[in-house]
């Protein structure tokens, strides 16, 4: 990522800033990521393949998710989570996060009609998101300020969030 591209993402401003910005690459949704984590007051909801790692198992990710959870009110961060065997062999680092905040994280497993639904996205606060059309290729756009847009992914994302199930592979077991 050039540093002009990268000044670019960080001068947007969520709730503010209502210019579609087109990504390319894992850099540019990495730092899109970051940035609109960090900004977020309210809610983070996140709808994953395989919770990327090169985009969610990041520190300053991590570190905005963290603060947010701590802060928030209720739920805060919702994420949807299509496939965690990737996640359980592996580990990763907003697991073990959802963990220790178990009142403010959740991880569920979207139901069965939408497991394999093509695109991820990060929808932040209900204003702005970060969005993949296709979960495995970085390309997309992001908006922090497009609330119809918005609307409309939290809408979907209630909508399967309501029909899923918390993944039981991804507790904790105490023996």
């Amino acid at each position: 990522m050039n540093d002009q591209t990268k000044r670019d993402i960080e001068s947007l401003v969520l709730g503010a800033s209502g210019e579609r910005m087109r990504l390319q690459g894992r850099d540019q949704f990495r730092e899109a990521s970051e940035q609109m984590a960090q900004q977020a007051k309210y809610y983070l909801d996140i709808f994953t393949y395989d919770l990327d790692n090169p985009l969610y198992d990041q520190i300053g990710f991590l570190e905005a998710v963290k603060r947010l959870a701590i802060e928030c009110r209720g739920t805060g961060i919702r994420i949807l989570l299509q496939d965690s065997e990737r996640v359980r062999r592996e580990g990763h680092r907003i697991i073990d996060l959802a963990r220790r905040l178990t009142s403010k994280m959740e991880i569920r497993r979207p139901h069965a009609d939408y497991i394999d639904h093509p695109e991820n996205f990060l929808i932040a606060d209900r204003v702005g998101y970060i969005r993949r059309r296709i979960a495995d290729r970085y390309e997309g756009e992001a908006n922090f300020c497009n609330p119809l847009e918005s609307k409309l992914l939290t809408e979907f994302f209630t909508e399967v969030w309501d029909r899923s199930e918390q993944d039981s592979s991804l507790r904790r077991l105490y023996i």
